[in-house]
């Protein structure tokens, strides 16, 4: 089974491309359960946001939270029983509704109902953005679509993007002229994760000398990971996290192999309870030291970008390579020293080992 949430900002093409998983999956034999927009359905069904008899956005959310959450146990259950080889799609996530009301409302609305981010982002397996883009903004194809105009849309579409930043599996989806080449990208992804193992996407490194924390905490999401690895008799790399976004903790455990030329295959990743999670950390490999990091997610000029900050000062910038900006924009807001993509000394386990550079790295930092 595989849970997959299609989110962006209004007209950003989701319905199309959902019907195109659709077409070409079925065609592979797959099983595809849709989950449909609840604030659509809502609103349509005469719950509202706005206009006459409207709900305070703080108890619309609410109800949207509610309904999305019912739609979803629905769509695992009926999975289950279905058989592994299903995908679920979400039109939209739990975590949309943050773009419509303040960060105090969204808080106020996840109270309430005893839940946290965490959580929530955890249900999927991935999310994939898709770029809004002004030019393709219209009212025409969604009655329930109550953005005034362009503008406020993209903005939509920037808080949707910020709400999902801390996912591990978050895929940005640039604007194309040609909606078929978006509908492409994002079956080809698809098509990867489905295969075993999942090949993880391009990454470039950085070490970085210096940055503006203000600046950058107004693009991105930040958690503290503790990660460890756990003895094995094997090339894998078996690795266990804890995850920490505010108050709340998410625990993670992942089967990684590298091949010669560098590219990293995920051979499995599921997310654990604590009692899993404190089992496996009887397994950890006492020669290899706890990694301690705060992360910092965001997107900037058509990157996605991942900055770890160690607790001695260290950074390090991770950023997916696009089609749409190959050259690279750093942030103006960090000051890189150079590139150590192909640099062993900066790989976390080789960090967490107390190897290479970084054991030395307070006489020979840069």
């Amino acid at each position: 089974m595989l849970n997959i949430v299609l989110t962006g900002g209004p007209s950003s093409g989701k319905t199309t491309v959902i019907n195109a998983i659709n077409e070409y999956f079925s065609c592979l034999g797959y099983y595809i359960i849709n989950v449909p927009e609840a604030a659509t359905l809502a609103i349509n069904s005469g719950i509202k946001p706005f206009g006459d008899h409207s709900l305070k956005p703080v108890n619309y959310q609410r109800i949207i939270l509610m309904r999305q959450l019912m739609a979803e146990y629905t769509a695992k259950l009926a999975a289950s029983e279905i058989g592994d080889k299903t995908i679920i799609i979400y039109d939209r996530g739990t975590l949309d509704g943050y773009a419509y009301v303040s960060d105090e409302e969204w808080e106020e609305v996840l109270h309430s109902m005893n839940l946290n981010k965490r959580d929530l982002l955890c249900a999927y397996d991935a999310v994939f953005y898709l770029e809004g883009s002004s030019a393709f903004f219209t009212k025409e194809n969604n009655a329930a679509r109550y953005e005034n105009d362009a503008n406020e849309a993209l903005e939509k579409g920037r808080r949707v993007l910020k709400s999902y930043l801390s996912h591990d599996n978050l895929m940005v989806i640039q604007p194309r002229e040609n909606i078929d080449d978006k509908q492409h990208e994002v079956v080809s992804l698809i098509q990867n994760m489905l295969g075993c193992p999942t090949q993880l996407r391009e990454q470039r490194k950085f070490l970085v000398a210096d940055l503006d924390i203000d600046e950058l905490a107004k693009y991105a999401n930040k958690v503290s990971i503790t990660q460890n690895y756990l003895s094995s008799d094997d090339e894998n790399e078996y690795r266990l996290r804890a995850v920490r976004q505010d108050k709340n903790v998410s625990y993670h455990y992942s089967v990684q192999k590298k091949l010669p030329n560098g590219i990293r295959h995920v051979v499995k990743e599921e997310v654990l309870s604590l009692s899993d999670y404190e089992k496996l950390l009887e397994l950890v490999d006492p020669n290899i030291k706890t990694v301690y990091k705060n992360r910092y997610s965001f997107v900037y000029a058509d990157q996605y970008f991942k900055l770890d900050i160690f607790p001695d000062g260290l950074m390090v910038l991770e950023v997916n390579v696009t089609k749409e900006n190959p050259l690279l924009s750093i942030p103006p807001f960090i000051k890189c020293v150079r590139e150590v993509s192909d640099d062993p000394n900066y790989d976390n386990k080789v960090i967490a080992g107390g190897e290479g550079i970084y054991a030395k790295r307070k006489i020979n930092r840069y």
